[in-house]
């Protein structure tokens, strides 16, 4: 018998194993270039968070907050409000990274313009003093801060001027309460494409890199790995088992490869061949233990059978009945004993022979196996059987004895048979009733109950046939 497997080539270790390597290489390099993104976007804006700060506090320094209001209604008009726009142009004109800067007072339905360095008079489409801008998404993230004059981290979004980073500064008047952010906005839309473009140049180069070196490993892994693996899989699907020469022939195919790769494919290989040569050898002696133990089995299986078991009948013998009965003596389980006694058998051994008495006695014994069991049947004298009853067949105890009893009407009944063929027996039984009676107490009373029962059949069948 061969034993094939068939492997399909996407479930091979060939595959799988250098499939396993790119991905979990590919996988890390994601992971890493994931988080260099990551931590480099988080760097620039805290950079840009640091310089929003500066200025947003230079910024600061020029307005008064206990004046807003008057900046919103005098506006160009007032001197001192050109004069700190003037301050915020050279402000912003000192940083080139700031591409918007403004003073808005933020409320829930949009920001109140205040400053806005587009907003020169004249200007057109400009942003005016008193003027409502409509937030963005960046700002109603964090309404209920700005409205709050809470100190917001540095806003980062989609606008429509581009990707912008905002940093606000809240403006108190002198009671404390919230008048107006200090605003700069910083244009990192192309260094976030510039971020993205340069994340995207060292992964293509670490993906070329490492595909090249796993090419490498692929071709390594196969030649020493993989490939004697498919080797000792190819000739282990055209092993055979039937027979001990089939196990030899399996061995030499193994030896044939002769596999050096020094390393634990090689021990793996050694040691599959040194398991074979073994397993043979065990099963070999195997087989001829079994063929030992077979023998002595048929031999104490022979030699059990004469000492428990009736030559005739094949009933349990006297020895096997008393081994029995001491084990129901030990036990504290209730239990019958029926005691039955072959009719009129020294009548047909004296006229018909006694090769007819030994088949009468067979065919008695028949019909008790056939009702009791074989198991509980034993013969312990020359026509007389005792039967031990226990568990289920204690229960069915009553019904038992009366099926033996009408087999034995029945048969005794067929005039038309011979003698020796008309089995009959009469019987007795007693059960346990109290606490530690014994087996043979309990057969007295079938017995004596056997007797006159025995009795009965002589008074209404007459002595003899």
């Amino acid at each position: 018998m061969k034993r094939h497997i068939s492997i399909k080539w996407y479930r091979s270790v060939s595959f799988r194993l250098p499939m396993l390597f790119v991905s979990s290489t590919l996988l890390i390099i994601l992971l890493v270039v994931s988080i260099v993104f990551v931590r480099f976007r988080e760097r620039m804006i805290e950079d840009y968070s640091r310089m929003g700060k500066g200025v947003t506090n230079l910024m600061a320094m020029e307005i008064d907050p206990n004046k807003t209001d008057y900046y919103l209604e005098e506006n160009f008009s007032s001197e001192e409000y050109n004069r700190i726009l003037d301050r915020l142009y050279d402000l912003k004109d000192n940083y080139p990274g700031v591409l918007y800067m403004y003073v808005y007072r933020i409320k829930r339905d949009g920001a109140v313009v205040i400053f806005d360095l587009d907003s020169t008079e004249g200007a057109v489409d400009a942003d005016k003093p008193g003027d409502i801008y409509k937030l963005d998404k960046a700002f109603i993230d964090h309404i209920d801060e700005l409205t709050a004059g809470k100190q917001t981290p540095a806003l980062t979004g989609q606008t429509e001027d581009g990707y912008l980073l905002t940093y606000c500064k809240p403006l108190f008047d002198s009671e404390g309460n919230y008048q107006c952010h200090v605003c700069v906005d910083f244009s990192i839309e192309q260094l976030h494409h510039d971020d993205i473009r340069f994340v995207s140049e060292i992964l293509l180069f670490l993906i070329i890199a490492v595909i090249l070196i796993l090419l490498i490993d692929i071709y390594i892994v196969q030649k020493n790995i993989a490939g004697p693996l498919s080797t000792m899989k190819r000739t282990t699907d055209n092993f055979s088992y039937e027979t001990d020469s089939d196990h030899e022939n399996n061995i030499r195919l193994m030896e044939k490869l002769n596999i050096h790769t020094q390393d634990e494919i090689e021990d793996i290989y050694h040691v599959f061949i040194v398991f074979m040569k073994n397993n043979l050898l065990y099963m070999k002696n195997f087989l001829k233990a079994q063929d030992d133990i077979k023998e002595k089995d048929a031999a104490l299986g022979q030699i059990s059978r004469t000492a428990y078991f009736d030559a005739l009948t094949e009933a349990g013998n006297k020895a096997a009945y008393n081994l029995a009965a001491e084990a129901l003596d030990r036990s504290a389980k209730p239990f019958a004993v029926a005691v039955f006694d072959i009719n009129n058998l020294k009548y047909i051994n004296d006229h018909h022979g006694h090769k007819e008495g030994d088949s009468y006695i067979c065919g008695c014994c028949a019909v008790l196996t056939d009702v009791f069991g074989s198991e509980n049947v034993y013969r312990v004298g020359g026509d007389e059987f005792a039967i031990l009853l226990s568990n289920n067949d204690y229960t069915d105890r009553e019904k038992l004895f009366g099926q033996a009893a009408a087999r034995f009407e029945e048969t005794y009944a067929q005039t038309e048979k011979p003698v020796w063929e008309r089995c009959s027996m009469a019987g007795g039984m007693a059960e346990r009733t109290e606490a530690g009676e014994t087996v043979g107490q309990i057969f007295s009373i079938a017995d004596e109950r056997m007797y006159q029962n025995k009795l009965r059949f002589k008074e209404k069948y007459g002595s003899y046939r």
